[in-house]
């Protein structure tokens, strides 16, 4: 009877991996670069919120310095406490009000509205769905730009202007909130729909208790977008808006601006009130904004 010879066995361990040393340096230049990319990128704001501490002669020198030869904390309190004939009270305040009810009320009623119409087009079936979708999304190719003038023609005649009505009802859908929202709500299992259908669930029901919450990263998604849109408005508020008491902050930093003078430290003042908010928003809820940009590609399937 044969014994079999164990073969003489080879351990790796304390053996260094030949590719660690590329890993690392593949590791070191990404990592580099994105601290460049980032540098880049923030140094702007990073130099506007400096900038809120110097003075009109400092912001406009060249070449420009860093950081302020003297902190002027006393801009911020003047930018906020500016005073406007006619107006009464801190209007810089009302600006900011009406940038935020503005933002919050077009994204309510735009992810809402367009989650509806979206569910319709991935869930139901009716004639001409094709079609009507491929209008839709053919709208946003349209630059807005050329409805400006039949839109201010059209509100004139309604009597809208200066009224929040220009700026709230032709932005209850979005083209591109019901795209999202199709392409999501397709990637959703038809299984759980049809189990609520199955337990007496009507249509609504089921979009409100079952569609809507697993569609979270999109609607967080959309709002965030939604939102910023509203936010960063500037042409809407400037056509159709007439009272310096309505406002939105975007438009209002144009009276820090005169025919012989600029407040520079004022209007970036303002800008950081402008910026601050929607990058709090972001890096909030980053989250679920990278969770629905994992999944956008997975509809159909």
């Amino acid at each position: 009877m044969a014994i079999a010879q164990e073969r003489p066995t080879t351990t790796v361990q304390g053996r260094r991996d030949p590719r660690l040393p590329s890993r690392a340096l593949g590791l070191a230049v990404r990592y580099t670069l994105m601290s460049l990319l980032a540098v880049i990128f923030f140094a702007p704001f990073v130099l506007s919120f400096l900038g809120t501490f110097k003075s009109n002669q400092e912001i406009t020198a060249w070449p420009p310095a860093i950081l302020p030869s003297e902190w002027r904390w006393e801009n911020w309190a003047r930018a906020w406490n500016v005073q406007i004939g006619g107006v009464e009270g801190n209007v810089f305040s009302k600006w900011l009000f009406n940038s935020i009810w503005l933002g919050v009320v077009n994204m309510v009623t735009q992810v809402f509205f367009s989650a509806m119409v979206g569910y319709g087009f991935a869930r139901i079936r009716f004639p001409g769905k094709e079609l009507l979708f491929t209008f839709i999304l053919a709208t946003m190719a349209l630059p807005g730009f050329v409805t400006l003038i039949p839109g201010y023609a059209f509100y004139a005649r309604l009597g809208w202007i200066d009224t929040y009505l220009p700026l709230l009802l032709p932005s209850l859908v979005v083209p591109f909130g019901i795209l999202v929202m199709t392409q999501f709500f397709k990637s959703l299992p038809v299984e759980l729909e049809e189990a609520a259908y199955i337990d007496g669930a009507s249509r609504f029901t089921t979009f409100v208790r079952v569609a809507l919450p697993l569609s979270r990263p999109a609607l967080i998604t959309l709002a965030i977008l939604q939102f910023q849109s509203s936010w960063n408005n500037f042409i809407g508020p400037l056509l159709y808006l007439r009272s310096p008491e309505l406002m939105t902050l975007t438009v209002g930093l144009n009276y820090f601006k005169s025919q012989f003078r600029t407040e520079w430290t004022s209007i970036l003042v303002g800008s950081m009130f402008n910026a601050i908010p929607i990058l709090i928003i972001f890096f909030i809820f980053n989250k679920y904004y990278m969770s629905s940009g994992s999944t956008a590609g997975l509809a159909g399937q």
